[in-house]
């Protein structure tokens, strides 16, 4: 079997079907610089956590900074579809997933139940224009790290989409924002939601500003990020690139976990952990994270690998690994559930694994 029919199967509740995706028809979009605190959210409300179970806020720290490049004043480009002159900003953010994808847009304005408001001809009322982000959650982990960075001025590369071709992009269904994308909640049952906006996560005593304008609505008025943040763009692109070659025709296999099974995303597998697991039925050690070996099974009971570390790394960034996944980074271990195998406050695929011995 060659690697590219290998790849992680992601998991649906409901269908089984091959997504199939022609690059052709996916909006290519400008790679531009964004403050991420100007941008808006377009669905009313989050989960608390990516598909791989890793919470918002501690994705958000993970964040790194590289400065802008250091372009002479003489030397600086005088491009006809980007801004010109020196882009207004302290320091540039690498997330550890994709660039969001954002798009100038006018909502329509909704009331706290969802509902369109319309004038008194029956016709839509819509709001002012905005960059909005397709990739919500994406968002509040870029906007948690520039928030904590305050007063501090972010940019992150991101992909402006400013055609909106037909029913293309899904995404626009989801636009039910009723706060005009100013704020996002938290959650995933009534009872449990958090009302959240970036000015929550500046630091102790810090102002703020009523709201952080973008520089402009169109990405003719936003600086081009290949020419001022090249290692930021060197990452967005190879990991945007990396992230569609490896979605395309997953195929998507309905075995939903047991409820009783699933973990709480973000929380330890095993109450009363103390330096080790409360697993009496399996020894196990933690162990350095090998460079190779990796396994997983898939939900057809098939095993696939080894493959090595950083594509495992790669993988879990793009959210193909669900919690209950059985995996192993060595064929002397024990399979195991995915959230099983990594220690507290340890991101998966960095530092240490918890190994199961036969």
């Amino acid at each position: 079997q060659t690697e590219a029919l290998a790849r992680p199967m992601c998991i649906s509740s409901k269908l089984v079907f091959v997504i199939e995706r022609d690059a052709a028809k996916e909006p290519e979009g400008k790679w531009r610089l964004l403050n991420p605190l100007s941008v808006r959210f377009s669905q009313p409300r989050i989960a608390r956590h990516f598909r791989d179970g890793h919470l918002l806020h501690q994705t958000a720290k993970q964040f790194s900074e590289v400065p802008l490049e250091d372009i002479p004043a003489a030397q600086w480009p005088t491009p006809n579809d980007s801004a010109s002159g020196a882009p207004p900003y302290d320091t540039v953010l690498l997330p550890p997933f994709p660039a969001i994808r954002v798009i100038s847009w006018r909502p329509k304005l909704r009331r706290p139940d969802g509902e369109a408001e319309k004038d008194v001809y029956g016709d839509h009322i819509l709001g002012k224009r905005a960059w909005f982000a397709l990739d919500n959650r994406r968002l509040h982990s870029m906007q948690q790290a520039a928030a904590k960075l305050w007063p501090k001025r972010c940019c992150v590369v991101v992909q402006c989409i400013e055609e909106v071709p037909g029913t293309a992009i899904r995404e626009l269904r989801k636009f039910r924002t009723t706060t005009e994308g100013r704020t996002v909640q938290l959650g995933a049952r009534a009872g449990d939601m958090l009302e959240w906006t970036w000015s929550d996560d500046m630091p102790a005593g810090a102002s703020s500003p009523d709201e952080v304008e973008p520089e402009g609505f169109f990405s003719e008025d936003l600086w081009d990020s290949h020419t001022w943040a090249s290692q930021a763009m060197h990452v967005a692109t190879r990991t945007a690139a990396e992230h569609a070659e490896e979605e395309a025709a997953l195929e998507v296999v309905a075995a939903p976990a047991a409820a009783s099974t699933r973990p709480t995303p973000g929380l330890p597998m095993h109450a009363g952990y103390a330096g080790h697991y409360q697993r009496p039925d399996r020894q196990f050690f933690l162990s350095p994270c090998p460079s190779i070996g990796w396994q997983y099974m898939d939900p057809a009971g098939k095993i696939q690998g080894p493959f090595g570390l950083e594509k495992m790394r790669l993988w879990h960034q793009h959210g193909f690994f669900y919690p209950t996944l059985n995996m192993r980074c060595d064929q002397t271990d024990h399979f195991t559930a995915f959230a099983e195998l990594w220690p507290p406050g340890i991101p998966p695929f960095t530092f240490q694994v918890v190994r199961y011995k036969m």
